[in-house]
């Protein structure tokens, strides 16, 4: 038997046109000789005919349920295999046969008695496995003194950050009960207890510099650095639950979640302009953003270079955001011979106020590639001003629609609270519910020190009549109007002077990917909120992250080469459906038979399995339970 792809044409006699199908057809001998039968219709393919061996034995593969090397068969050829069988029906009820010596034992069962059990997560897991080989984090355990049961703990507590993101004790939960990790091959440590799920995370952070290293190096052979590499520094902190008593991490301050109302810890990360982490260090929660320059150049040059002193003759550019480029910074990176790309952490906008009121009608306008929530153009404009030969740093004034909506939107609001805030004081004095002049001066006076940097902007006068106050009268102050035409307004400086003004606003664009890995460690990867009170248990967990972080931004890389965007969450949600289930059944002798399956892959999961080349290592198993069990289902 011969199973082959075949093209039909026909004429359509009314207007003469010519219609092309194909359809795939298996060769079959007959008592009056060999014949051809179409198994199903596949429309008008676009594929080359170099191609259609390929797919005819895709589709073989699918229609008998049997596995296909997805190295050995293109993914695209793949991926339309399992669309055409998900789309199209068969022609006729035909299994694709297996020869002789593939035939297998079959017995009668009672198709009343079939149940499924035990249902547990796949497709995600799959995944992570794929992406751990990829980054030989077995062999990287192994050289940092990590046993076996290490490694295995290990892979649980980062693949449940990727997978069911939350806290340690949500990631127990996970892996006891609704994931399929166990059954990979050397992955069942169900044995061990929560003391030990909680214990890997001080382990892996006590070896930390060296995971990172090693790590370091395996991703820079799956993503080399190009001569123009771009290095991206930037910090956040996130909160703590609890009193954190006698935790020395914990340290109150300004909450980038909003919650001033918890301790924080900080996180600083440095990643390439591909996104992949390069070192990260954990601070208190208070930490100032300039003072971990140092530190962060020290680690670079450590790990990239190691201790030989032998560095490279062009170095990395460093983009930093305005937080961490103060005047010392920008001169440490100059003295030791760094390129920087950086908005000042002083605002230069009003220095160049003529420039950006006209800068609409004279800067050179990059158009935005993405509209408003109410259409409006995210339109930004740049002009390059003359390089100071005293100080070799060119600069570049932005103006971003975008970026001056975003920031009136903000200010209104603040100033929406603050006249409320004055209103509702002004109604209490209409109505009398307040009288003394003094306790009325006090009330003011505690709103406007609530919102100190609003109040500047207006100008309030408690009106008295006769010695009794009967209103507020608030009016915004003219020069502050002015300040309205700078939003979105920005200053980039830079030591690439060689460069026009575009590719460097592109450049400093690339900080976005940084923000945008600390917003997939708090979202994606579940680093807020700490509950842990220990120190080095809390620093344990953003590692731990911090780790997940590896394989997350792998995964990232390799779909950007198939033009694949999607976050993480949508690739999990997807792949949540691929599971791995127990078939009960009863045989006509009343035995009781369990066999532990995979699903088969569906179009949306063969498609991310065939991008990132993910294969399945997990067989079906079969046994016995017990025999003449009235309900299989309690067995």
């Amino acid at each position: 038997m011969r199973i082959f792809i075949r093209e039909y044409k026909t004429v359509n006699k009314k207007n003469g046109e010519t219609y092309i199908k194909h359809r795939l057809v298996e060769s079959i001998r007959t008592d009056n000789g060999p014949r051809q039968r179409v198994i199903m219709n596949l429309g008008q393919l676009t594929l080359a005919r170099s191609e259609w061996k390929k797919l005819a034995h895709a589709l073989e593969c699918q229609l008998s349920n049997q596995d296909t090397l997805l190295g050995a068969i293109d993914s695209d050829v793949e991926t339309l295999a399992l669309k055409l069988i998900s789309n199209n029906r068969l022609s006729e009820s035909i299994k694709v046969q297996t020869n002789d010596t593939e035939r297998k034992d079959y017995i009668t069962i009672d198709a009343e008695s079939l149940v499924t059990s035990k249902s547990r997560t796949l497709g995600a897991e799959l995944v992570c496995q794929h992406i751990w080989e990829l980054l030989g984090f077995d062999q990287i355990l192994k050289k940092c003194g990590f046993a076996e049961r290490e490694r295995i703990l290990a892979k649980a507590v980062i693949f449940g950050r990727l997978i069911s993101p939350g806290s340690e004790r949500q990631t127990i939960e996970w892996f006891n009960k609704r994931t399929a990790l166990p059954e990979f091959p050397g992955a069942d440590i169900s044995a061990l207890g929560k003391d030990q799920f909680y214990g890997i995370g001080d382990t892996l952070y006590d070896q930390k510099d060296q995971l990172e290293e090693l790590l370091f190096n395996q991703e820079r052979k799956l993503f080399p650095f190009t001569d123009a590499t771009i290095f991206l520094y930037d910090l956040t902190n996130t909160y703590m639950e609890g009193s954190c008593l006698g935790n020395n991490l914990a340290k109150y301050g300004h909450c980038k979640s909003k919650r001033d109302d918890c301790p924080l810890i900080t996180l600083s990360l440095l990643v390439s302009n591909d996104s992949m982490p390069i070192t990260s260090h954990i601070y208190e929660g208070n930490q100032s953003e300039p003072e971990t320059m140092e530190t962060m150049i020290t680690r670079l040059e450590r790990l990239t270079w190691g201790d030989c002193g032998q560095l490279p003759l062009v170095k990395p550019t460093v983009v930093m955001d305005r937080g961490i480029a103060t005047a010392d910074n920008i001169k440490y990176l100059k003295t030791h011979g760094y390129s920087f790309i950086v908005v000042r952490r002083e605002d230069e906008s009003e220095e160049y106020r003529e420039l950006f009121e006209t800068g609409r009608q004279t800067f050179t306008c990059i158009s935005g590639r993405r509209r408003s929530a109410y259409g409006d153009e995210n339109n930004v404009y740049v002009k390059k001003l003359e390089v100071e030969d005293s100080t070799g740093i060119c600069k570049v004034l932005c103006i971003s629609d975008g970026k001056g909506r975003k920031e009136k939107a903000i200010t209104d609001k603040k100033d929406d609270n603050f006249l409320d805030d004055i209103k509702g004081l002004a109604e209490s004095i209409k109505k009398e519910n307040i009288k003394n002049l003094i306790k009325i001066q006090n009330h003011l006076d505690k709103k406007i020190n609530r919102h100190k940097t609003i109040a500047k902007k207006y100008k309030i006068n408690l009106v008295i009549d006769n010695g009794k106050a009967i209103d507020i009268n608030v009016s915004k102050l003219p020069t502050q109007e002015t300040d309205e035409k700078l939003y979105g307004c920005y200053v980039i400086e830079s030591s690439h002077i060689e460069l026009d003004e575009v590719c460097l606003w592109k450049l400093y664009m690339t900080q976005s990917r940084v923000e945008s890995s600390f917003r997939s460690m708090k979202s994606d990867l579940g680093m807020r909120p700490v509950y842990h009170q220990n120190g080095d248990r809390c620093a344990a967990h953003l590692f731990i992250t911090v780790l997940g972080y590896h394989m997350l931004a792998t995964i990232g890389n390799l779909l950007e080469k198939c033009q694949d965007t999607r976050e993480w969450s949508t690739l999990r949600d997807i792949l949540s459906t691929h599971m791995r289930n127990t078939i009960i059944m009863k045989d006509i002798d009343g035995k009781v038979i369990h066999v532990r399956v995979s699903g088969l892959p569906e179009e949306g999961h063969l498609d991310i399995y065939s991008k990132l080349g993910v294969r399945n290592p997990l067989k079906s198993i079969t046994y016995v339970v017990k025999t003449d069990c009235s309900d299989p289902s309690k067995s």
